[in-house]
């Protein structure tokens, strides 16, 4: 019988792997669950008291792990991890494959838009130790698809659904005059959705307007929330969009709450919002390219220019149209005037891009597939 390890190191690597945990416990299968729900990761060997864990196994045996800070009760034959790009993961993964443990690792991103930045975050997601990764498990066809044509190995993945909302349930509420505006992390579509919100604030005095940020963006950008109304944690979060009439942001992984909910989902142009910069390879002069070439090795822009090529540009552009004229006959695209109009979105048209399945059985699969390895 294989045991499992399993380790969160933020709150957003709990939720997306909880629920694998309720599923082995189901089955009765050895596990010790390690994890912290801070909102920042935090290293398990430095910070072991803001740490929980949940086990189902006793053991005299002691197995000491460094990059864990404690004695394991017993050898892992899986390690499950998200998140898997960044320390501690990075390092607990290596420490563990060492052992001989099998690693398997949930994605934890929605793959819809593609850009140049994709390729750049596949590449290193090839290098050491990550490529020491058994196996990813993908939420959709089509973001398997779009890292595949990023440069991913499509042998290293399958595709089983998203376990984050494996216990996802929804009891319908009485709609408030409630508009949610959905950050993001990128600078260059940081400023231009905060001054949507920030206009729809302005037009709407009767509405409740809220700003939900990339959890980065409070890091990265956290002297430009001034006077706006924010949403920071996911309690609050969950209460708020369920009374919500509508949701307007990217078409990316956070807008698969409002989908689920039936809400109405209200899509930014890419025009404008900065998206389609984002293959310009122009604008990765500067400290973009000074920040990837460290990552990767690049020793000149024509190199790191060569590296991403006009072909890919070119390809990804036809996808990535594809993509938003999708959305565009779906769902409602904003205006100024977004708030005033009728719920018209086709969720169930879309709601694929983030999971092939939507029966929450992803867990199932998960286990499925490593217990038949």
């Amino acid at each position: 019988m294989k045991k499992y390890l399993i380790v969160a190191s933020n709150e957003r690597s709990y939720l997306d792997l909880k629920n694998i945990v309720l599923e082995l416990k189901k089955r009765n299968l050895p596990y010790l669950f390690l994890y912290s729900t801070s909102s920042e990761r935090l290293f398990p060997a430095t910070a072991l008291d803001q740490f929980n864990y949940d086990t189902n196994i006793e053991s005299e045996k002691q197995y000491p792990s460094k990059t864990l800070g404690f004695n394991l009760p017993f050898k892992p034959d899986v390690l499950l991890i998200t998140n898997e790009n960044w320390e501690p993961e990075k390092g607990i993964l290596w420490e563990f494959k060492q052992w001989g443990t099998f690693i398997g690792c949930v994605e934890n991103s929605s793959w819809m838009h593609n850009n140049i930045k994709c390729k750049l975050e596949i590449a290193s997601r090839k290098s050491f130790p990550t490529n020491c990764i058994d196996i990813f498990f993908e939420h959709s066809k089509w973001g398997l698809e779009s890292k595949v044509i990023s440069g991913w190995w499509k042998q290293k993945s399958i595709v089983v659904g998203n376990p984050k909302f494996d216990d996802f349930t929804y009891t319908k509420q009485k709609l408030e005059n409630i508009s949610i505006v959905y950050g993001s992390m990128e600078i260059e579509h940081h400023n231009k959705i905060l001054d949507i919100y920030k206009q729809i604030s302005n037009n709407s005095p009767n509405w409740e307007i809220y700003y939900k940020p990339h959890p980065t963006e409070l890091i990265d950008f956290k002297d430009d929330f001034e006077n706006v109304n924010l949403i920071t944690n996911n309690n609050d979060f969950l209460d708020i969009v369920s009374r919500s009439k509508h949701n307007i942001g990217i078409f990316s992984s956070i807008m698969y709450y409002p989908l689920l909910m039936g809400k109405n989902v209200i899509s930014l142009e890419h025009s404008s919002v900065g998206i389609d910069e984002e293959l310009n390879i122009e604008t990765f002069k500067g400290y973009k390219f000074n920040f990837w070439k460290r990552i990767l090795g690049f020793e000149t822009f024509e190199e790191f220019s060569n590296f991403i090529g006009e072909d890919f540009i070119k390809n990804i552009k036809i996808r990535n149209e594809k993509l938003t004229k999708d959305i565009s006959l779906n769902l409602a695209t904003y205006n100024e005037d977004c708030i005033l109009m009728e719920p018209s979105s086709n969720n169930k048209n879309v709601i694929s891009y983030f999971d092939e399945f939507n029966d929450n059985n992803a867990s199932k699969r998960i286990i499925n597939y490593i217990e038949n390895e």
